[in-house]
This record gives structure tokens, sequence and C-alpha cells, in this order.
């Protein structure tokens, strides 16, 4: 199931994913005193919780027809604020990811909805809740009429070269935790600083300058697979075979473990009921929680 493009842009920074900003917005500290930011407020016994969403990430949050907000993420934390009394979540559009993790570094925001995969140095960074929110089914991109390459395994196998990978970015680690998983089966892992690579990692498999590149399912259906996509001319020179699946955590201020905590509850309960899965298939058209999921350390 392909969902329709909703104005995806025209460059995305590693999925949501680039650690790098996470370490500058946190080098930049938080004030004693930030009243005026306005974090974590009491009122009669209700904390609130201020929740930033970006613009531009459908199908993971965005403002339907009828401009309500709605998304995979943000119905999940609807569903997780319906269980959680002592707290109450408010929603603002933060634009990009840049505004977001500046107003989580500056106590604007205390929690980020950005589609962020696990790395030890943003578990280090921030609080994350030890239960996922999502999950994101990753997968390769080969070019069209490629034979024996669908997956890690293969890939390595055959020696081929996998395109550059924003250093710090969450599909670098998935490469990192394949290699630490398969040492006699070892994909070459290449970091680049460059937050083009993502992009550009499309035309550089189509065109033959690298072997295969590591994407996300549901970014490729938008921005390749979707008529009007930004990347679509490059849809009949390519093939996707889905992978592995990540899951994803909502990115919490550090000075808010008890939050991190309370949600983390929540999300495993409804993991369990299998409630997040019944939203991945109606957001995504498919349950990403059903395929072998990298594990974090």
């Amino acid at each position: 199931m392909i969902m329709k493009n909703r104005g995806f842009i025209k460059k995305v920074t590693g999925l949501g994913l680039v650690f790098a900003l996470a370490l500058s917005t946190v080098a930049c500290g938080k004030s004693a005193d930030n009243s005026s930011a306005a974090s974590t407020e009491v009122e009669e016994g209700v904390k609130k919780v201020k929740v930033a969403w970006q613009s531009n990430s459908y199908p993971l949050a965005y403002e339907d027809d009828n401009g309500n907000l709605t998304g995979y993420e943000i119905e999940v934390l609807k569903l997780v604020d319906e269980q959680l009394a002592d707290y109450e979540f408010e929603y603002e559009l933060a634009g990009g990811q840049d505004a977001q993790y500046a107003g989580l570094s500056s106590g604007k925001y205390d929690l980020v909805l950005s589609n962020a995969f696990y790395t030890k140095e943003r578990d280090e960074a921030y609080s994350l809740p030890k239960n996922p929110l999502g999950a994101s089914l990753v997968g390769i991109i080969v070019p069209k009429g490629t034979e024996g390459i669908k997956d890690f395994e293969s890939a390595a196998k055959a020696g081929i070269k996998l395109a550059p990978i924003l250093a710090g970015d969450g599909l670098y680690y998935v490469v990192y935790k394949y290699n630490e998983e398969n040492p006699d089966n070892q994909i070459a892992l290449e970091a680049t600083d460059s937050s083009d690579s993502f992009m550009n990692a499309i035309s550089w498999v189509a065109d033959g300058r690298y072997d295969f590149a590591v994407w996300p399912k549901n970014y490729y259906e938008q921005l390749v697979v979707a008529d009007g996509g930004d990347l679509h001319e490059y849809n009949d020179k390519l093939d996707f075979y889905d992978c592995r699946s990540v899951y994803t955590y909502p990115i919490i201020s550090k000075d808010k473990p008890e939050v991190a905590e309370a949600i983390s509850g929540v999300l495993g309960s409804l993991k369990e009921e299998g409630k997040l899965s019944e939203l991945s298939e109606k957001f995504y058209g498919y349950d990403a929680f059903k395929y072998d999921t990298v594990k974090n350390d």
C-alpha cells in the first residue's frame, strides 16, 4: 500500500536521526531559570508535556484535510496520554529538526517526535523510554535487475559497495549492529559528514557509483515510488527489499526521566496489546513489528 505524498521535503537529513545536531543542541546547555521557555508545567496536579512535531513528516505527524493533527507517532502518543492521568500532552509544530532539538535543549519542549532510532550517544544525551514508540522497516536499494542481492547477508557475502551513511545517523547504527552480529560476513561501512548523503544515495545507486544503499521503507515509498515524489525519476531504475525493523523512540529531555519512565510503561502495554501493530497497518500499510528487529545494547 503506497500512501500519497504530502509535500515531503526535498532534502531529508538522515531521517531525523542526525546525532551531530543532537550534540550541538545539548552543548548549548539549559538555563537554571527558564520560566519564559516554559517546560513541563504543573496545573492542578497535572503536568503538561510540551511535544514538538516537525512539518513534512507524513505519515508520522501531519494535519489531515480537516486540519486535525494525526499520524502514526501522534496517534500513539494520544493513546499514551489517555492512560497517564498525571500528564497532559500539548503539541506544537516546531518546523524542522533544527528547531525541534534547539527547543529541547533550551527547555521550550520536553519531547521531540522525529522517527528517531536508538544510538548509544542519543541514549546518553537524552531520556529514552525502554519501550519503543514505533518500528521503522529498513531495507536495501539495488539497481533494478540485480540478482542474488536481497538482504544484508547476501550484500555482505558479495562484497558489494555500500553508499556512505552520515556519521551518527541511525542507519549507520543499523549496519554497525549487523556487522557486530556477523563478524565473519561484514559490510564495508563508510561514514560521511555530508548531510546530503541520505538523498544522494538514491542517484548514486541508480547511476552505478555505489552498489546498494540502506533506507527506511516509508521514505522510499514516499520519495521514490509515489507519483510526485522528489526522487520518483529513479523509481524504474531501482529495487527495494525489506530487511529489518528498527525501533523508534520519542526523544525526551535528559532532566525528565520520570516522563520517559511513565511513557515507557504505557508503550509496553500498547505493544503487547497489538495497538502499535494496528496503527502501523493503518498509517504504513504493513505491520513493521513483524520483522526481525535490530537489538539495542
